[in-house]
Parts: structure tokens; sequence; C-alpha cells
């Protein structure tokens, strides 16, 4: 039978300019991990929103168990930083009514020209990371665009996307050769840039930025949170279990395309 741990006393939180120090750098690491994610071509795919509010009830979990976390280095400051992000992405999605505003009112023709546009896009992607799997992978993903933010319901995330895949395509064309990428798929792939160009409205505004930004961070905190957590109540599977229950699931790539066809929608 499992070892079951005692729940843990809860730890004092910090006080004091000590606390303020402890949490910066709790934010800093949590950021730094973010950025260390989207180099190695591994991005959030998780609804913001939802991830911000899952945070109150996951900090509340790390304090029930804040002495045997904490001990695995996760302290009540990573906590506090968690909160702090939740709260700035649900400002950041508030001051962006004016895209969800657009993205309801798109035409018919811009639906479907985003739904193909970020279906190409993604069936290129996917196909880019079965013919890289060596030793220098990664570096390739990241010259396809892999890592970077993509959201098949935003014009300028696809345009992206699709403009970062034809530059990947002209200089790595051992994985051109690879994928079998014929010249009437690069010019589809460029119609497909030019036609979306006209209606993507440039790059991520500096508020989606910091939404990305924020949201990658708290996805680490929850990394952190479900890896210590897995380990500290290794003998007690029930409890581990409802624990990691409370994160959000990033969506799965497979599950992509489903979200072009809805970008019609």
């Amino acid at each position: 039978m499992p070892r079951k741990i005692a729940p843990a006393v809860k730890a004092a939180p910090p006080k004091g300019k000590a606390a303020a120090r402890s949490n910066g750098d709790a934010r800093s690491d949590l950021l730094a991990r973010a950025a260390r994610n989207s180099d190695g071509a591994a991005w959030s795919r998780s609804d913001p929103l939802a991830d911000a509010k899952a945070a109150p009830a996951i900090v509340a979990a790390l304090q029930g168990h804040a002495v045997e976390l904490s001990r695995r280095g996760l302290t009540a400051a990573y906590g506090q930083a968690a909160l702090a992000l939740a709260k700035e992405i649900e400002e950041h999605l508030t001051a962006l009514p004016a895209a969800a505003v657009s993205a309801r009112g798109r035409s018919k023709e811009m639906a479907e020209l985003l739904a193909d546009a970020a279906a190409t896009a993604h069936a290129v992607r996917s196909a880019v990371l079965r013919v890289s799997r060596d030793a220098g992978g990664r570096a390739t993903a990241r010259a396809f665009g892999l890592g970077q933010p993509f959201s098949a319901r935003q014009p300028a995330h696809v345009l992206g996307a699709l403009r970062q895949i034809l530059a990947g395509l002209e200089s790595h064309a051992e994985i051109k050769a690879d994928l079998g990428v014929l010249p009437e798929d690069i010019q589809t792939l460029q119609d497909l840039a030019g036609d979306l160009a006209k209606v993507a409205g440039g790059t991520l505004s500096d508020e989606q930025a910091k939404l990305l930004q924020a949201q990658g961070a708290l996805r680490a905190f929850f990394d952190l949170f479900a890896a210590k957590a897995s380990l500290a109540l290794a003998g007690d599977p029930d409890e581990r279990s409802r624990l990691l229950s409370l994160v959000p699931r990033a969506d799965d790539r497979r599950h992509l395309g489903q979200r072009a066809e809805r970008a019609s929608g």
C-alpha cells in the first residue's frame, strides 16, 4: 500500500523588502523559462483566460503543500508571481476588445482565406517536424517559425508563419528536398501570404506580445508545479491526481487543424 504523506503545514509568506525581492526573482525565473521554451520551439497553445482563471486554485494548492514544495524549490514567491501574471493576462485581454470585434466581423471570404492559410501553414510545420529529428532539429524548427506565436484565428500570426516557412524553404534546401516541396507549393504559399497581407494588419501589437509573454511565464509556473507535485506526492496518488487536474491542458498540435476550420465560424 503506498505511503501517504501527511498534509504539510502552511509556510508563512516572506515579509517586507525580502518578499518583494524574492517575488521579483521568481517572476524573472518564470519569464526566462518561457523565453527558453520559445527558443526550443515549444509554445503555449492553451486559452490565456482559462490559464489566468486556474492560477488561484493552483497557488492555493501550492500553499496547501508549501513545506514539501518549498523544499523542492517551488516557494511561495512563485505563487505570488503566478497570481500577478494571471492578473496581467486578464488586463491585457481587456485591452484587446478591438481584435475580438474585428474577428467577429470578418467576412465569409476572409474567414475562408484565413482557414485555408492556417491549415496550409500547419501542414508544412507538421511536416518539418517529421523530417528534422536530428541533432540540429531544434534550430531547423526555429528557422521555420516553430516556437513563434501561432493562432489559427489571428491573421497576423498566420501571415508570419507563412513568411517564416517561405524563408526556411529558401535557406534550408535539404529540408525542402525532404519535404518534396514543388514549385506550385511555393506559389501557393506566396499567394496565400500575399492575399493575407492585405488584411492581416501587420505583426503582433505590443499588447498581444505582452499577453503572450505573461501567458508563457504562467505556463512555466504550471509546468514547475506539476513536475514538483508529481514527485512530492508520489506516495499519495489521489492527492497527486487532484493537484495535477488543476492545471489546464494546452492544446495538442493535432488540434490546430481543427482550430483552423473553426476560424471560418
